[in-house]
């Protein structure tokens, strides 16, 4: 007797990301993640740690390199053995600073007192700025593994910075036990068309197990049929009231990645008006570097070619960590994230600040601040960048004061934009604003439905904040998923929501809606 073939089977969550894949299943270990951005003892444990893996490493890379190139890694053993370099650092720990920021800022300040002093100095701040990048690395623990393209993730979560890692070129899709729509993984799935489905529960499949997702109905199918069925009819939204023609918008585009900026076409845009960087710089490598910031910076200033580029400063915290610098937590949603890490983390924010003035001298830049609350917060970082645009320009660099704008995402700012009159601009990040209107977390699939149900309450709000920021004459754009629904723009743009900034995948849906676009 033949062994029975499996019956398709389906499995319903919530939909989270549209579209549909077919795949063999790549299974997450469940593994408990070390948390890098411990203090004290603990932190200088992590260091020393970090340290001795750099030197592991490059021991290594010395015994199969050739005489020359062992000589050069030899000398930055050496650096690393001394333990002078390490003093700042551990100082700096001792003083309550986390194991990344705190090397990485002394190591930029060592590097500082040896510019200018000609080219063997230079050669020396080479090595030196290639091992902070290496201890960094390992701090970070890099060594995540990446899952086989085309392949099903299944997992509880995704982290978005595992996301960020891997090249979804060669498809794929997402599937989770638990997770949520409203998610910034999920978020990053329906940027870069990546079908998703969140709140499945227990999977019954193990690695190499073939699965159907399909992101649009919220269902996966086990031991799926050879091809893809055919999709459901799609169910089309009501349209929105009508407005005596096409609704009159601008569009921009919301840029994570390099690759988003690659798959961009600027003339269908009026500019990109959210770079979240702290996805453009997702390892503490990179974001403790000023001239990988800046070298992103003006690679999508070339790319949008005159339009106006509106770059957010790094907004880590809540389920956005940072390897090296800070872990994601629900529990910190409320805690030290966006502009309370950055004035927390003064060298951190001085770095990007520096790269963000440099920046504004190539092209129209905007500065964004995550997670205002209140207006000093705000003028402390207005007085950072004063302060490090004099330093630039003793220097001789070449910088330009952009615009400082805030993100409206906190209800307390919302109801009180009157008091923020020195921002020269408002952004409204409906996503977060979502979930504290709601006291709902939208990473928390048990209070989805509280979330999702707030949206009354959300464009009551959205109506307060335009009318407002109208009558301070300050420009206010919309950047959440909100904004990237082709059935709210009539209502939006009737608020006076003309500033539109959304995924790339959305576009398409919103330039149908608004009609031809008219050239200037």
């Amino acid at each position: 007797m033949g062994v029975p073939m499996a019956v398709p089977r389906d499995l319903r969550g919530r939909p989270a990301a549209p579209g549909r894949a077919l795949g063999a299943v790549h299974r997450a270990e469940e593994r408990p993640v070390p948390s890098p951005g411990t203090q004290g003892e603990d932190a200088r444990a992590a260091l020393e740690a970090a340290v001795a893996l750099a030197v592991h490493e490059l021991k290594a890379l010395s015994d199969r390199s050739d005489a020359e190139s062992a000589g050069i890694l030899d000398f930055q053993i050496e650096l690393l053995l001394d333990g002078e370099l390490l003093i700042p650092a551990l100082e700096r720990i001792a003083r309550g600073e986390g194991a990344a920021l705190a090397f990485a800022a002394a190591m930029n300040a060592h590097m500082d007192t040896i510019a200018g002093g000609g080219d063997a100095f230079a050669l020396r701040a080479a090595d030196l700025a290639d091992l902070k990048s290496r201890v960094l690395d390992a701090l970070a623990g890099r060594a995540r593994a990446d899952f086989p393209q085309g392949a099903v993730y299944v997992g509880r979560d995704m982290p978005p910075s595992l996301f960020l890692a891997h090249d979804w070129s060669g498809g794929g899709a997402i599937a989770l036990i638990s997770g949520s729509a409203a998610s910034h993984v999920a978020m990053l799935a329906r940027s870069r068309g990546v079908p998703m489905v969140v709140g499945l529960g227990a999977l019954p499949v193990e690695s190499g197990d073939r699965l159907l997702v399909d992101g649009s109905e919220g269902v996966v199918r086990l031991d799926p049929e050879e091809r893809l069925p055919s999709p459901p009819p799609s169910v089309v939204a009501a349209p929105a009231p009508s407005t005596g023609g096409a609704p009159s918008a601008r569009l921009f585009a919301n840029i994570d990645t390099l690759a988003d900026l690659d798959a961009l076409d600027p003339a269908q845009v009026d500019g990109v008006g959210l770079v979240r960087t702290e996805f453009l710089l997702p390892s503490a490598a990179e974001a403790l570097d000023e001239e990988c910031h800046l070298a992103r910076y003006r690679r999508i200033l070339d790319r949008l070619a005159g339009r106006p580029v509106t770059l957010r400063m790094l907004d880590v915290g809540g389920d956005k960590a940072l390897p090296g610098l800070v872990e994601g937590s629900p529990a910190s949603v409320l805690g030290e994230r966006g502009v309370r890490f950055l004035i927390a983390h003064p060298d951190l924010a001085r770095l990007q600040a520096r790269a963000l003035l440099r920046a504004a001298a190539f092209g129209p830049v905007s500065v964004l601040l995550p997670m205002v609350t209140l207006p000093s917060e705000r003028a402390a970082m207005a007085q950072l960048f004063d302060e490090e645009a004099a330093r630039l320009e003793r220097q001789g660099i070449a910088v330009a004061r952009p615009p400082l704008g805030i993100m409206v995402e906190v209800p307390a700012v919302a109801l009180t934009l009157d008091m923020f009159t020195d921002a020269a601009f408002f952004s409204v990040g409906t996503n977060d604003l979502m979930q504290y209107l709601a006291a709902a977390a939208r990473d928390n699939p048990a209070v989805a439905h509280l979330y999702a149900g707030a949206e009354t309450a959300m464009f009551r709000l959205l109506e307060h904040i335009a009318t407002t920021a109208r009558g301070l004459g300050r420009p206010v754009s919309l950047c959440g998923d909100i904004a990237g629904e082709p059935a709210a723009l009539g209502r939006l743009v009737g608020m006076g929501l003309r500033d539109l900034s959304v995924a790339p995948s959305r576009l398409p849906a919103l330039r149908a809606a608004l009609g031809p676009r008219s050239e200037a």
